[in-house]
């Protein structure tokens, strides 16, 4: 009788680990599943002042073009489900801590279509011209402005905000009660080399 006793005990013990860590792998999996969670959409607008300067004997300045350019650029943040371990999830009975992996850039686009010359701020000279590759300069310009400032724009804060809300209600509604979320530290966006935009 205290064979039984002692194998049912084991058995349940056994049980009650396996149906634990089913329940750990049952979380980490349903969170992998969303793989790049984007929750932060945002569009920046910018405006790029440009001058053309005509110069003769490299010294000798005969003409001066400037030009406006309205650019919009249109960023996506998230997290990378993907880079989450099973270190990152700690799960006791209805608690659940989560150690996410830093926001990333996820997509960054500046539509063409957006690209605008403001035909009110155009100087033209007689010797010095705006060209196509002065605007693509200028382009290339504001894209590279607004990917280092990107960090100082307030997009990690809320991006983890949102992902925070969305998170706690998706934990929420497979059963747990008390979520905790931090999460790590992180570039947004690599470094940029100018060269690599051109």
């Amino acid at each position: 009788m205290v064979l039984k006793a002692k194998i049912g005990l084991l058995v349940c013990c056994i049980v009650l680990l396996c149906s634990c860590k089913d329940k750990r792998y049952f979380t980490i999996s349903k969170i992998k599943d969303a793989a790049l969670l984007a929750t932060t959409e945002t569009t920046i607008d910018k405006i790029v002042v440009g001058n053309e300067q005509k110069k003769i004997l490299r010294f000798i300045t005969v003409g001066n073009a400037h030009v406006v350019v309205h650019v919009q650029a249109i960023v996506k943040t998230g997290i990378n489900l993907k880079k989450i371990t099973a270190n990152d999830v700690e799960v006791n009975g209805k608690q659940i801590i989560l150690n996410l992996p830093a926001v990333e850039l996820l997509t960054f686009s500046m539509p063409f279509e957006k690209f605008r010359i403001d035909s009110t701020m155009l100087d033209r000279s007689l010797f010095a011209k705006i060209t196509a590759s002065d605007l693509e300069e200028f382009y290339r310009q504001a894209e590279l402005d607004i990917r280092t400032q990107l960090p100082r724009m307030g997009i990690v804060e809320e991006t983890e905000s949102n992902t925070r809300q969305l998170l706690e209600a998706l934990l929420k509604s497979l059963g747990y009660e008390e979520v905790s979320i931090t999460f790590r530290t992180g570039a947004l966006i690599p470094k940029v080399n100018p060269n690599e935009l051109r």
